[in-house]
């Protein structure tokens, strides 16, 4: 299935074709190794295009913080 993906700020981010449904909190990688999250699922788009719409955020590695003193 393919989907186009938008950010929070409703700002289009690029299309992900994946073989399986995604769903809110699941995660990807796409093909330049970057990972999102989906955190949103727009069911309008799908009755016009042949792809659905996801917000997603990106998401990485945990950083390590150290605390200052």
């Amino acid at each position: 299935m393919q989907y186009l993906l938008i950010d929070a700020h409703k700002r289009f981010l690029g299309t992900f074709n994946s073989g399986q449904m995604l769903s809110v909190g699941d995660t990807f990688q796409n093909e330049n190794e970057q990972t999102y999250a989906v955190v949103g699922k727009d069911w309008s788009v799908q009755n016009t295009f042949k792809a659905q719409s996801l917000t997603v955020i990106p998401v990485g590695k945990a950083q390590r913080v150290e605390a200052l003193n």
